[in-house]
């Protein structure tokens, strides 16, 4: 790693060290493309911060080598339960979603934080601390950014592409003239991780709706924590400091059981919702917070960034190693920009759900929760968007050939297989060829053939409408890149689209 002071040219320069930034490095370092990691921040957070991973997202970090060690420090949810005048109204349960991992899981923040790092070390890379961004400008084929080290030192590094992962204030942001569109009224919480004597189960997670126009969350923990979220009513005192008896009165306002006996962590924030109009700005790109931030109902926002990082990822690593990419880096704007946008819009409508003064908007509520939820199909198709399973790319430009049931631009789930782990082994795509169907020229460079049973070769073939042969081609993502009976040409056609 280069010192203070020192010029170097890596591939790609991540700015901002929490779990999107650190995600992208992973799959840039591990698929060979030089990349530097720098962040201001001295030291990681203390702070618990962002605390659950939905399925999807569990996908993707078995793909990225460090499922197991988050496993190992978190717990498994498996339903959301919704709670109205001390009952509970409704359940939705994860276990009926289509998925390797049916579930959710929770862990600090500072934990996923520390499973990545770890990641990182191990292929190479150490954070850079203390290291400030301070200006960046644009290049025919380099980005110039000027950063401050540790010791006041200005450095400049000049990589090939500049990655903003610096959350919702966003440096990067900033520098390159892009803004935040959106609703900026905000929503104001206040937020604990406590230990505590409450009676809910500790493998759900639970939402609560007050008698009035406010609403409190409940997620479990590691331990006998539990993070507890308290939506504060408009007009509230914003100098109001922070305190426990706040906190408790404030649960018990929301019908929330939980008598704190110890908190670890205290905080108050106002929530906004909004998304820059564009993910890429020529060879700078943002992800995570940077770019989109909205309500934390549903806890989408971090399993949105990592997935914002998956996805750009092996696009840059493909633009480094070739030319002509820029239509596949065009596509992570065109890909992530509307995944954004409808995790604003679902986010949005679970707060504004929770938050009616009006009584009778209440009970109608209640009820059609209540019994909405036992129609079947609906709650399943709910913990599909909760769980981020029913995120695909089917209007992507860079995915091609056909299907019926499964299309190009999905992801691919196979009951006997486990793809992301498939993806673990590899730095690129996955193909599967079906029945009958046989290749002529050998495999190009970046694919590799992922052999599976007879079982689920037939599904496949149903699903794709290839019952005479064919081959799907798997993109590093996880997600479907090509469909086709022609496996030759049909490769041929999807690396030219991607610019291979």
């Amino acid at each position: 790693m280069p010192g203070p002071g020192a010029e170097s040219r890596p591939d790609v320069l991540v700015v901002g060290a929490g779990p999107v930034g650190l995600a992208l490095a992973i799959d840039l370092a591990r698929r060979g493309t030089a990349v530097r990691v720098i962040d201001a921040l001295a030291a990681p957070t203390t702070e618990s911060r962002a605390i659950v991973l939905h399925s999807r997202t569990l996908d993707h970090l078995e793909a990225l080598g460090v499922l197991d060690a988050i496993m190992s420090r978190a717990i498994v949810s498996t339903a959301m339960e919704f709670h109205s005048d001390g009952r509970t109204i409704a359940q939705i349960s994860f276990e009926g979603i289509t998925a390797v991992h049916p579930y959710s899981v929770s862990l600090l923040q500072t934990d996923t934080e520390a499973v990545l790092a770890a990641r990182l070390a191990e292929l190479g890379v150490e954070v850079e601390r203390s290291t400030r961004l301070t200006g960046c400008a644009e290049g025919d084929d380099e980005v110039t950014a000027a950063v401050t080290g540790p010791d006041g030192v200005e450095l400049t590094i000049r990589a090939r592409y500049l990655v903003g992962t610096d959350g919702a204030a966003s440096t990067v942001r900033h520098l390159i003239g892009e803004r935040l569109d959106g609703s900026f009224v905000g929503e104001d919480f206040l937020l604990g991780d406590v230990e505590g004597d409450h009676g809910y189960e500790r493998s759900h997670f639970h939402t609560f709706f007050s008698p009035g126009d406010t609403t409190g969350l409940l997620f479990p923990l590691p331990g006998d924590r539990v993070r507890v979220f308290a939506q504060l009513p408009s007009g509230t005192d914003p100098d109001r400091q922070v305190s426990v008896d706040w906190l408790q009165q404030a649960l018990d306002d929301r019908g929330i059981a939980l008598r704190i006996n110890r908190a670890r962590w205290l905080a108050r924030f106002e929530l906004k919702h909004g998304q820059v109009p564009r993910y890429r700005s020529g060879r700078v790109f943002l992800a995570g917070d940077a770019a989109h931030i909205h309500s934390p109902a549903g806890g989408l926002g971090m399993n949105t960034g990592i997935h914002d990082a998956v996805n750009l990822g092996w696009k840059l690593a493909t633009a480094v190693a070739s030319e002509g990419a820029e239509a596949l880096l065009d596509s992570y704007h065109s890909e992530r920009h509307p995944v954004g946008a409808a995790v604003i819009a679902f986010s949005t409508r679970l707060s504004r759900v929770g938050t009616l003064s009006n009584p009778v908007a209440r009970r109608v509520r209640n009820t059609i929760l209540h019994l909405g939820l036992d129609i079947a199909g609906i709650a399943d198709r709910m913990a599909g968007s909760v769980e981020q399973q029913r995120v695909g790319y089917l209007d992507s430009p860079v995915v091609g050939g056909d299907g019926k049931a499964l299309r190009p631009g999905e992801f691919l789930y196979l009951p006997h297989a486990d793809v992301a782990a498939a993806l673990a082994g590899t730095t690129g795509h996955l193909v599967i060829l079906l029945p009958s169907a046989r290749f002529a020229q050998p495999l190009p460079d970046g694919f590799d053939e992922l052999a599976i049973s007879e079982q689920d070769a037939g599904e496949l073939a149903r699903e794709t409408g290839l019952a005479d042969g064919g081959v799907v081609v798997v993109r590093p993502d996880g997600y479907i890149g090509f469909i086709g009976a022609d496996p030759d040409a049909g490769i041929a056609d999807y690396l030219r689209s991607i610019g291979g």
